[in-house]
């Protein structure tokens, strides 16, 4: 069922954290008011895709940060580990309160003992690039090349790839480099926020930037926010033709 290229020498380093917690807010009147990673894609879950992906890359480990309608996640995690006869293991870090997407990391770092991760938001469909971002050096980003950059801002880098800058969603539908949101971190650089609610975005990427800290591995993968109706629906298209 799954054609892995193994992962696992790699995976062993760097922990594998899913962010999952999310409302869904732009899309819940599409989707009746489950959690995002659920959207119905024709007859499965957006997660069941992911999971066939993620799974065919070799990844067996996986740490799901959840807050919004866990327990609907978690049913869906173990059916299909139970389905599938498959050799993985979950860990599931349940948020009691919002936590900002940095704070949620740093809540599952710390209560885990993690040091190394590779993070990634649950509702962006990426198909390449891990293998690069389990490997690089730390602590990085997956950026890759979209048609139209208007809903996602632009990343800017120099000539060794280091990111120079975000820009704001300038409304220009034109083709540019985004954020594939993709992570490769540590738990140190979350600690240095010395804040328990936070954005990962605003506290640690845009920091880093500043301080010239951030590499950039750019991907040419295909690539689905599905947060905004619109996207969903493109998505819906594309798993129809693939």
């Amino acid at each position: 069922m799954f054609n892995s290229i193994l992962l696992d020498t790699v995976v062993s380093s760097k922990k594998f954290l899913i962010l999952a917690g999310g409302f869904g807010t732009r899309i819940a009147d599409t989707i009746g008011g489950l959690p995002k990673v659920l959207a119905p894609v024709h007859d499965k879950p957006f997660l069941f895709y992911q999971m066939n992906n993620w799974v065919s890359l070799g990844i067996k480990e996986f740490t799901f940060l959840l807050h919004y309608q866990a327990e609907l996640i978690i049913e869906f995690l173990e059916e299909y580990k139970q389905h599938n006869c498959l050799d993985i293991s979950y860990n599931f870090i349940l948020e009691e309160k919002p936590l900002g997407t940095g704070g949620a990391i740093l809540n599952a770092v710390v209560s885990n003992n993690i040091d190394d991760f590779v993070v990634i938001n649950a509702d962006t469909w990426i198909e390449s690039g891990f293998q690069e971002s389990f490997e690089a050096v730390i602590p990085s980003i997956l950026v890759t090349n979209v048609n139209n950059a208007s809903r996602f801002g632009r990343v800017n880098l120099d000539s060794e790839n280091c990111v120079m800058s975000f820009d704001e969603k300038d409304g220009l539908e034109t083709p540019g480099l985004i954020n594939a949101g993709l992570f490769s971190l540590t738990r140190e650089i979350l600690e240095s926020v010395q804040q328990t609610k936070f954005s990962l975005e605003l506290e640690v990427l845009e920091p880093l930037v500043k301080a010239q800290n951030l590499q950039a591995i750019i991907s040419n993968t295909n690539f689905f926010d599905i947060g905004v109706p619109e996207d969903l629906n493109l998505f819906r298209e594309y798993i129809l033709n693939t």
